[in-house]
């Protein structure tokens, strides 16, 4: 597999789902462009974590630091917006860290609703 594996045809980056897990690979396919992508697993089951991660930026990506203008570039000013006014008042890191994981899964699952 190329390095660009993350790269989609119909947007700006593949949104993957796990289509099969075999017991020595884990096949997953783009649900915006059909790509498919095949990780292999070692003796332990594992998969590469660096290239998986690398593949899924999309459900890791943050709304600040370095990777700020990527998730503008895929979610917009709204869930920008939305993020930070959620935030605002909270004020421990496990707080926000919570906080934060909730509303990236929300991001998700609603951004995947508008294909």
């Amino acid at each position: 597999m190329k390095e660009d594996d993350s790269k989609c045809r119909k947007n700006i980056l593949c949104d993957f789902e796990v289509s099969r897990d075999l017991p020595d690979a884990q096949v997953e396919i783009c649900i915006r462009c059909n790509k498919k992508v095949i990780y292999k697993k070692d003796k332990r089951g594992r998969i590469d974590n660096k290239k998986y991660l690398r593949d899924h930026i999309r459900h890791t990506i943050q709304p600040w630091g370095k990777t700020r203008k990527l998730f503008l570039q895929i979610y917009g000013e709204k869930w920008l917006r939305e993020v930070e006014s959620k935030l605002k008042g909270k004020k421990s890191k496990e707080e926000i860290q919570r906080e934060w994981d909730s509303m990236r899964r929300e991001i998700v699952k609603r951004e995947r609703i508008y294909i």
